[in-house]
């Protein structure tokens, strides 16, 4: 029981608890509720709840209404007499309205001839602020006329710029403003035509004053780089000026562009087609001017190459062109720039290279090269300065280095030919001691063998040597100028003097003593002269230390310094040998003259007892020839000796084994070996320095034996001994040995012998020659 009470009372707060959530909730939540009380089966319970509910808020209701009820009654009678004053106020607002109609039509009348009249106002004002901001288009539009006829450009401009950006703007819905417009752009073509005239004229009056600018560019130069004043002046306005007092070239040295030429101009027409918003176009055309210009400038005036004014006024003109375009591009922004210059200046210098080349090739004057590489010199320090390239030009300078080099070696051909030509090839005589000391001073080299002889003294060298060494001096001082005012460093201007230098001596000297020596030589220069010949160049070999000091002096001042060697000592030594060689082929043809001359009679009885006389005439020939060699190296005479006596004994043996001489007799073999002998005792005496006589001798040997074989009949010894180099026969040829054995026996056939010789006799030796003959022949096959 007591749980069946415990559960049922559950079920009633739960189903309270159920309505009072339906009371207060919005209705969401009724469907959950009810089905929540059919799940728990209390659908009956519930009702009769919901019933208890719906009765106790009846009872609430009904007791309220009582309480409120006689509020609401006194209410009621209350609104009854509203109704009483609301129909006294309908009426009286009914006859207010038709009032207030009756005065607001007056009203309206009245307004709208207000508004009329107010709109009258507004287009009076209208037109009154129309009128005041048309009339500064008009004033500015008429000063604006005005500029343009008295080419204010400037000044048009600004007053173009207030009229389009500030007035017009104001009154762009009248239609005269379009006619304003459209003269606005006439107006700017205008401007910027007469912007393209005021350059024209600008540009024109660069090409005038380009000569007079570059001018002051190569004084500025020459001051910078102690040059001459003739180097940039011209020849015509020397001859103008006043005594020189130096204003002129102060007032050219301190010369400004500015004022020479006005660049207003081209600042104005840029800043004015900066404001037309034509910068850029302005800036082609006026590089279209330059490129038009600037052949023009670069013309090469008639006979330039003819004149040396005229040479440096066109480079003055060039660089003073030059000089305007580095300052118009550096002043102004936009208008050029580096690349255009570049180009320019690319352009500019192929020209200029032409025009130097062709000045280098026409130009055969040394000093009027040396004046154009000064004048070059000023031109690239001139026309550096405005970032011209100088680098192609310097290259030419080189060239005309080449040019003027090679010019000088040929007018220094013809004077060492001239020089050589008058010489008389005899030793130099100095009269006193005053004339030596001069010729010290010229000729440094001193001698000493001479040194103590008295005056007048006798020089081993002739006078063509003191010529050369002085030609050669100033051949270096003259390549030492061309140095001069160039960027260089003493290695180079040493390698400028020492090369064309060592040119004149291997090349220039060389030849000119190759065609002197030479045998077809207009000079034909006899036996003594060569000999000379060879002394001199001797000398001037052992000169050539001076020269070296010369060059050194002139590079570095001092010939303390170290230089490269002259290649001159070597070339003198190569012109000695081949004098040597001609002496010899002299002395030889002298040798043949004199043997030329020898009629042996080769059928004699027996020898004259003496020398014959072509043989003496040879030897006092040979003595006073010799006598000639004191100042000679001694390896030289004794070469010549040498020389000399093989040629001789060659003769002899030729002479000998002459096919024309068809027999012999032992009397011609007899006066033969007297000759030898003479000759032999020649060699003897010839002593030059350590020389030795018997390697003189020597040159008679062959020959010798020979004689000796035959004469003393020593076959037997010859045969048994041939080949052994202790045998006295050793030099003896066979084949020759059977030669002269041949000839004899033939010579003991002739008549002539015959009549003179005993029969007996005569068969023996012409037996005992057949025997030899017959021996030699053996000898000679067993050696092949």
């Amino acid at each position: 029981m007591n749980g069946e009470h415990s559960d049922g009372q559950l079920s009633d707060t739960y189903l309270d608890n159920i309505i009072k959530q339906l009371e207060i909730s919005d209705g969401s939540q009724a469907t959950a509720c009810v089905r929540s009380v059919f799940v728990r089966n209390d659908a009956g319970t519930f009702l009769k709840k919901l019933d208890e509910r719906v009765k106790h808020y009846d009872n609430e209701i009904e007791k309220l209404c009582n309480f409120q009820y006689q509020s609401f009654v006194k209410a009621f009678h209350e609104l009854l007499q509203v109704r009483k004053d609301t129909t006294s106020m309908k009426n009286e607002l009914v006859k207010n309205n038709q009032m207030m109609q009756g005065a607001g039509q007056s009203l309206a009348k009245k307004t709208e001839a207000l508004i009329k009249e107010y709109h009258r106002q507004s287009n009076i004002q209208q037109t009154i602020d129309v009128l005041s901001q048309a009339f500064p288009v008009f004033e500015t539009y008429r000063k604006l006329q005005e500029c343009m006829e008295e080419k204010k450009l400037y000044p048009a401009l600004k007053l173009l710029e207030q009229l389009e950006t500030k007035h017009l703007v104001l009154v762009k819905e009248h239609r005269w403003s379009e006619l304003i417009q459209n003269n606005i752009a006439k107006f700017r073509n205008q401007i910027r035509n007469e912007s393209h005239n005021e350059l024209k004229n600008f540009l024109e009056n660069v090409a005038t004053y380009s000569d007079k600018i570059g001018k002051s560019a190569f004084a500025q130069a020459a001051v910078r780089l102690d040059i001459d004043r003739r180097y940039y002046t011209l020849e015509e306005d020397r001859k103008k000026e006043q005594p020189a007092d130096g204003s002129a070239d102060l007032a050219l040295i301190n010369m400004n562009i500015t004022e020479l030429i006005d660049f207003s101009p081209i600042y104005k027409s840029l800043h004015i087609n900066l404001f037309l918003n034509c910068k850029e176009e302005f800036s082609k055309h006026y590089q279209r001017e330059k490129q038009k210009q600037a052949p023009v400038i670069m013309d090469v005036p008639p006979k330039m190459h003819e004149s040396f004014d005229a040479f440096k006024k066109y480079l003055q003109r060039v660089t003073g062109f030059f000089i305007v375009e580095d300052h118009v591009m550096n002043t102004t922004e936009g208008l050029i720039d580096q690349r255009f210059y570049y180009e320019l200046c690319e352009r500019a210098t192929q020209q200029l290279l032409a025009v130097l080349r062709r000045a280098v090739l026409t130009s055969y004057n040394p000093e009027l090269m040396l004046d154009m590489k000064i004048v070059v010199v000023l031109f690239c320090a001139a026309i550096k300065e405005s970032g011209f390239p100088v680098t192609p030009l310097l290259d030419v300078l080189m060239e005309l280095r080449e040019s003027y080099q090679q010019l000088l070696l040929t007018q220094w051909n013809q004077r060492f030919k001239e020089i050589l030509t008058k010489d008389n090839y005899t030793p130099m005589v100095i009269e006193d001691e005053t004339k030596y000391q001069l010729l010290l001073r010229q000729f440094p080299l001193r001698i000493e063998a001479t040194e103590k002889l008295p005056f007048p003294r006798s020089l081993p060298y002739s006078e063509s040597v003191p010529k050369l060494f002085l030609e050669i001096k100033d051949f270096a001082a003259v390549c030492a100028k061309f140095a001069k005012g160039l960027n260089v460093s003493k290695t180079e201007i040493d390698d400028m003097i020492r090369k064309p230098t060592n040119l004149l001596l291997t090349k220039t000297l060389k030849m000119s003593l190759v065609e002197l020596t030479a045998a077809e030589s207009e000079a034909q220069l006899n036996f003594s002269q060569l000999v000379q010949i060879c002394i001199n160049t001797l000398h001037l070999e052992n000169a050539m230390p001076y020269l070296e000091d010369y060059i050194v002096a002139l590079v570095h001042g001092s010939t303390k310094q170290l230089g490269l060697r002259l290649q001159g000592a070597s070339m003198l030594k190569d012109i000695r040998s081949l004098v040597e060689d001609c002496i010899r082929d002299k002395l030889n043809d002298k040798i043949d003259q004199c043997l030329d001359i020898a009629s042996y009679d080769w059928m004699m009885q027996e020898s004259s007892g003496v020398s014959s006389d072509y043989i003496s005439t040879t030897i006092q020939f040979l003595e006073n020839t010799f006598r000639a060699f004191t100042h000679l190296p001694t390896e030289l005479s004794q070469t010549t000796c040498l020389s000399a006596c093989k040629h001789i004994s060659m003769s002899l043996t030729s002479i000998l084994l002459s096919s024309d001489v068809k027999a012999i007799s032992f009397g011609a073999l007899e006066q033969m070996s007297l000759d030898l002998m003479q000759c032999e005792i020649f060699a003897s005496k010839i002593n030059f320095g350590n020389s030795d006589s018997e390697t003189l001798l020597l040159c008679f040997q062959d020959l010798r034996q020979l004689l000796d074989l035959i004469m003393d009949r020593q076959w037997t010894d010859f045969i048994d001994n041939y080949g052994n180099p202790e045998s006295p026969y050793a030099r003896v040829n066979p084949h020759t040995a059977l030669t002269v054995v041949e000839k004899l026996r033939e010579g003991l056939k002739r008549p002539l012998l015959l009549k003179f010789n005993r029969p007996a006799m005569e068969k023996e030796n012409i037996k005992l020659l057949e025997n030899v003959a017959n021996r030699l022949r053996g000898l000679i096959n067993g050696l092949s």
